[in-house]
């Protein structure tokens, strides 16, 4: 584990100690969001390398800054939303700019779209649309007449799934590259999957045909189960340690229940039938997810050293 993301992980420790103190008001949301920047993503701008000189600087550059901007971030949701908040959140912005410019420079220099190439590009991206929306989040703008709530909940979305999710299926497709069997098909699927599905959803929100927030949750939903099935029956070949394997495997299995709910709330919202209130999708879908999926998954292949 880097030294950010173990002193992210403190901070982020001491800050749900305060929230269970009451000395904060962040909201369950804020402190699932909060995750992001101080130890997921310097967990996985670790795992991702770069071939060409102008990427790899980029990414570089990224990785000095990415404290300074989970730190700035951090003392965003300390503030009360607005110009000065957001303001403190542009600096969590820069970093996640600078990562996908690193993502878009890859693609130019090594000329090609494929999966193991396009499916690390797409997360930095994700995770830059993301950090826009937590931007906004932070300013108090809350556009297209969604609720303040979904606008932040777009930017977790956006970190976790967006760029966790891609980034564990980018990870598993790079290890098995070399071979041409099943799992292979499988983890190429489950990263295309998870390249087209979080866009879909955006879409579904974006504009009058809601039926995509529906159609984007089973696509995503299925390129995570994917990813997860190939992660329990190819553990082996993806990390080298026990213990890694271990973690694995438990963080292939936390994912199951939160992406069925994602599909039932979505199509709940759409079509009108009773399903889970926002806060609850928070607590079991964003819990199970954050910690479960993203945090175990990348943890363990963290801790195997390989990129």
């Amino acid at each position: 584990m880097s030294r950010s993301a173990a002193g992210g992980a403190i901070v982020w420790l001491a800050l749900v100690a305060a929230r269970l103190g009451g000395l904060t008001r962040m909201t369950l949301i804020d402190l699932l969001f909060l995750l992001a920047p101080l130890v997921i993503v310097p967990l996985g701008l670790a795992l991702i390398a770069f071939d060409g000189a102008s990427a790899s600087r980029l990414r570089g550059a990224a990785v000095r800054i990415q404290p300074v901007g989970a730190a700035l971030v951090t003392l965003s949701f300390l503030l009360p939303t607005g110009v000065l908040a957001a303001i403190l959140g542009l600096g969590w912005l820069l970093v996640c700019a600078v990562a996908a410019l690193a993502a878009l420079a890859d693609l130019v220099e090594g000329r090609s779209l494929h999966p193991l190439r396009l499916a690390p590009a797409a997360a930095l991206g994700f995770m830059a649309f993301g950090a826009v929306w937590l931007v906004l989040s932070r300013a108090g703008i809350a556009p297209l007449g969604l609720s303040p709530i979904v606008v932040e909940l777009t930017a977790v979305h956006f970190h976790f799934t967006g760029f966790a999710a891609t980034l564990m299926a980018a990870l598993v497709l790079a290890r098995l590259q070399h071979e041409r069997g099943t799992s292979w098909q499988i983890a190429l699927a489950a990263s295309l999957l998870m390249i087209v599905g979080s866009p879909v959803i955006a879409a579904g929100w974006a504009t009058p045909v809601h039926v995509l927030q529906v159609a984007g949750a089973i696509v995503v939903a299925c390129g995570v189960i994917g990813t997860a099935a190939v992660l329990v029956f190819r553990c082996t070949s993806l990390v080298e340690s026990t213990p890694a394997r271990t973690l694995l495997r438990v963080s292939a299995l936390t994912p199951l229940l939160p992406m069925l709910l994602a599909v039932e709330y979505s199509a709940g919202r759409v079509f009108g039938f009773p399903t889970l209130d926002i806060h609850v999708m928070a607590l079991v879908h964003g819990n199970l997810n954050a910690l479960g999926f993203s945090l175990l998954g990348l943890g363990a292949f963290s801790s195997s050293g390989r990129r």
